[in-house]
């Protein structure tokens, strides 16, 4: 199966340098023009389906990319950005002001006595998830399917890095801009090929900025 995984536009909080984890906030306008960006890319390929995290600002783009196609959106839970627990909605200098240690060492979400003290998921609590919806997805559409799949920055770098064989551990290794275009060839739930990664040719000359907030 041809997976193809795109992370959502870009939003206020996105531009402000804010966590935004589960907290549901909208597109800004230059995340709309990146979503239409997405879209027309896509429109040229064709989709069996299309499947979302519920969050507005994945909805809206996945929206976006289905105006091209005949095919349904299906809403998943399991593709929801990571719940950053006591993290959310602050910026960088204030955690780093607030939790200088673990501002520092980003692994702190591999370790889950760390997350349930701030009230948050762990890198396990969200491949786990996301590993299920991908597995859900396998099983409802044929091998030679072409499913486009859109989410948020920790659901598909987790995702990603598990198919090829990259520790967790070294995920903050990996970019992922607003409304990047990522290609995987799934052969199953634990093993794929990366064919494209992070790629956002289609926003260039359209005043699209990345944004790498969370």
């Amino acid at each position: 199966m041809k997976l193809i995984l795109i992370r959502h536009g870009r939003t206020d909080w996105n531009v402000q340098g804010r966590v935004q984890g589960r907290t549901d906030i909208p597109l800004d306008e230059t995340g709309l023009r990146q979503a239409a960006a997405v879209a027309r890319r896509l429109s040229g390929i064709h989709l069996n389906a299309i499947y979302t995290s519920p969050l507005r600002r994945a909805h809206d783009t996945a929206k976006a990319v289905a105006a091209f196609h005949d095919c349904d959106i299906y809403v998943s839970e399991k593709l929801t950005e990571i719940n950053f627990g006591a993290w959310e909605g602050k910026t960088g200098s204030e955690l780093e002001a607030q939790y200088a240690a673990l501002w520092r060492d980003w692994n702190w979400i591999l370790h889950p006595e760390t997350c349930r003290e701030m009230g948050a998921e762990s890198a396990d609590d969200i491949l786990l998830r996301t590993l299920c919806s991908v597995q859900e997805i396998l099983s409802s559409h044929p091998a030679e399917a072409t499913v486009a799949l859109v989410s948020h920055t920790m659901p598909i770098k987790l995702l990603t890095a598990h198919m090829i064989g990259l520790p967790t551990a070294k995920i903050q290794a990996l970019k992922l801009a607003n409304c990047s275009y990522t290609e995987l060839d799934v052969t199953d739930a634990d093993h794929a090929q990366l064919w494209v990664w992070n790629d956002t040719s289609h926003l260039h000359g359209a005043c699209l900025q990345k944004g790498e907030a969370l």
